[in-house]
């Protein structure tokens, strides 16, 4: 078996930062620990059980859109995965922007 590498160990570290806090008992909304409560950044989802026994899911922070689940645990290895695949959000080096020179008065 080969080992995993150190990619693969920061994306299930991240996916363990994931938490469910219920807002009623058919709602909850899927946050990163990573980031502090009060930082918008914090919310990854939100999900509400149906009338049909179905999970819906709204992705807010990887704008992934909406999706339909029969489980949580199906939901909970899906955002595992999403977050395996896109990297960390946060700061980091700003992308640099292309300047012009100045226009010369004539």
């Amino acid at each position: 078996m080969s080992e995993p590498s150190r990619r693969d160990d920061a994306a299930v570290d991240r996916a363990h930062q994931l938490t469910l806090d219920p807002l009623s008992d058919r709602t909850w909304r899927l946050c990163d620990r990573s980031f502090a409560s009060c930082d918008a950044d914090s919310v990854v989802a939100y999900i509400e059980l149906r009338d049909n026994g179905m999970y819906e899911v709204t992705w807010v922070s990887h704008g992934v859109g909406t999706a339909t689940y029969e489980t949580l645990g199906e939901l909970l290895r899906d955002a595992g995965e999403l977050f395996a695949r896109t990297p960390p959000r946060g700061a980091g080096k700003p992308i640099p922007i292309p300047h012009r020179p100045p226009l010369a008065l004539t």
